[in-house]
């Protein structure tokens, strides 16, 4: 599973996450809540993803992620993990840490 970098304040294109353990197996989500969590790489700082993650293919493990303000207002390196809470069998599944970068946004002077 890679993500994709975003853009400080950029609210589109939301991003597609294709969960895939270890061995390359896409994790089935049919049925799964998602959450995640983002940690500041210099601050050491986590939060709670605030944009939606929603289950587009349950059976190939792909989800949207659509960002709230609060998950793209800063720049910089962070890492991002994931998990997927089932209503019956093991829950939950949880992934590796994955590294995200989230660019400036540069504007001009007025």
């Amino acid at each position: 599973m890679a993500l994709a970098a975003a853009v400080k304040g950029g609210l589109r294109p939301a991003q597609i996450v294709v969960w895939s353990r270890a061995n390359g197996v896409a994790e089935p989500l049919t049925g799964a809540t998602l959450t995640g969590t983002i940690t500041n790489r210099a601050t050491g700082v986590t939060r709670a993803i605030a944009g939606a993650l929603t289950v587009t293919d349950g059976a190939a493990g792909e989800f949207r992620w659509d960002y709230a303000a609060g998950d793209v207002d800063t720049a910089g390196e962070f890492d991002v993990q994931f998990d997927a809470a089932f209503g019956s069998g093991q829950t939950p599944a949880r992934t590796f840490i994955e590294r995200w970068t989230v660019h400036d946004y540069r504007t001009v002077a007025t």
